[in-house]
């Protein structure tokens, strides 16, 4: 774990090219979190505004309830799909695993 350290230390060339690439993968998840918010606020001003024109009670604990309510089914959809792509990684791995040792271990008669 020192050696990649020390190799970036000791050339300065690695470490700018280090740094550059830091600075683009830091942009590129600023800029992902930046359209985040944007989308999600542009949701909850159009919820707003829904909520005003049908003549519902807008205030902070209906938004409150709102938010939570979305982050819940946002976490229980997550938690779905990481299952599901886990359940199909490991059968694929079970199976490739399963044809490699056939083709080591042939059947002994």
């Amino acid at each position: 774990m020192n050696q990649p350290i020390e190799i970036l230390t000791s050339n300065p060339v690695y470490m700018a090219v280090a740094v550059v690439l830091a600075i683009i993968i830091l942009l590129g998840v600023i800029k992902k979190l930046i359209k985040l918010v944007m989308v999600v606020s542009a949701v909850l001003v159009l919820w707003v505004a829904y909520m005003v024109w049908t003549g519902q009670d807008v205030n902070v604990d209906t938004i409150k309830k709102g938010l939570q309510s979305g982050m819940e089914t946002v976490k229980d959809q997550v938690s779905n799909a990481g299952d599901k792509v886990k359940e199909s990684v490991v059968k694929k791995v079970e199976e490739k695993t399963e044809e490699n040792l056939k083709k080591l271990l042939p059947k002994k008669n």
